[in-house]
């Protein structure tokens, strides 16, 4: 559809989403899409539209307000802004933007921290990858078909990895390093039913434990405490899905010593009981 705003070109396109019960307890989704061929005076001032934007510069200069100041992005560079609160932004002069609005799981908590890594303004190291992933979500939402609300979660996980941290994931540089922290997942997805700790995991892969902490992180984009805790969601997900197994042994089939203190962290994690996931239809 077109937009209606002062500055927009009429070329622009943009493309809204309504997700499903289960993207908006389980996935990242997308709230709104757009293409946009922008002029001077081009200027949005809003108080919410809950969910995060992430817009990166095909051409011409983006300006967002922050703390009062104005910050301004050029081509190549990928911007991320809190639009659950108050937000305001334009061009000084023109620009041509591939954008989307997400909302899901963890949004503010991962948003939180692309900013404490590296700011509002993300220069990637694969920017067009950045845009081709954008361009995939704007394409999906403007089908008329349906698209795979999974499929767009894993895109828009993709763009939150490379906005997280973008120069380290692309520039890993040491092969040995490479071997190491691969062998470190698979020591990982082996070893769930034991009480992984991050010493042991580092031993097994003979670093200290601050170095292998920090390499983990610069290629996967997660420690390895935090990599633990995703891969056993994961994998409890596959038993409740794919397999009769009680809740009771799934939870120490992933390395929980009690039933309960993985109903928790299921729940915590997911927005649902484990039984209560084990009865959706995917």
């Amino acid at each position: 559809m077109k937009s209606t705003e002062t500055g927009v070109l009429k070329k622009s396109n943009l493309y809204f989403s309504s997700p499903s019960p289960t993207a908006r307890e389980l996935y990242y989704y997308p709230v709104s899409a757009g293409h946009f061929f922008c002029k001077e005076g081009y200027h949005l001032v809003r108080k919410n539209y809950d969910s995060l934007l992430i817009s990166h510069i095909i051409d011409g200069s983006f300006t967002f307000i922050q703390n009062g100041t104005p910050i301004t992005a050029h081509k190549g560079d990928t911007v991320i802004l809190d639009c659950f609160k108050p937000h305001e932004y334009y061009t000084e002069d023109s620009n041509e933007t591939i954008w989307i609005h997400i909302n899901g799981q963890n949004c503010k908590a991962i948003y939180n921290q692309i900013v404490k890594n590296g700011g509002n303004i993300i220069k990637c190291s694969d920017s067009n990858n950045i845009q081709k992933l954008l361009f995939s979500i704007y394409d999906s939402l403007s089908n008329e078909n349906t698209p795979n609300e999974a499929e767009l979660s894993l895109k828009i996980y993709k763009i939150l990895l490379e906005l997280l941290n973008p120069v380290q994931i692309k520039s890993k540089g040491n092969v040995s390093n490479e071997d190491s922290v691969e062998y470190a997942k698979r020591y990982i997805l082996d070893n769930l039913y034991e009480k992984l700790s991050v010493s042991q995991i580092a031993d097994a892969v003979h670093m200290s434990t601050s170095h292998f902490t920090r390499i983990f992180k610069s290629q996967t984009g997660l420690s390895p405490y935090d990599y633990v805790l995703v891969s056993r969601l994961n994998r409890a997900k596959e038993y409740l899905q794919e397999t009769d197994l009680s809740i009771s042994q799934i939870a120490y089939e992933i390395g929980f010593n009690s039933e309960s203190n993985f109903i928790y962290f299921f729940k915590k994690n997911t927005g649902l009981s484990p039984k209560k996931f084990r009865k959706l239809k995917f």
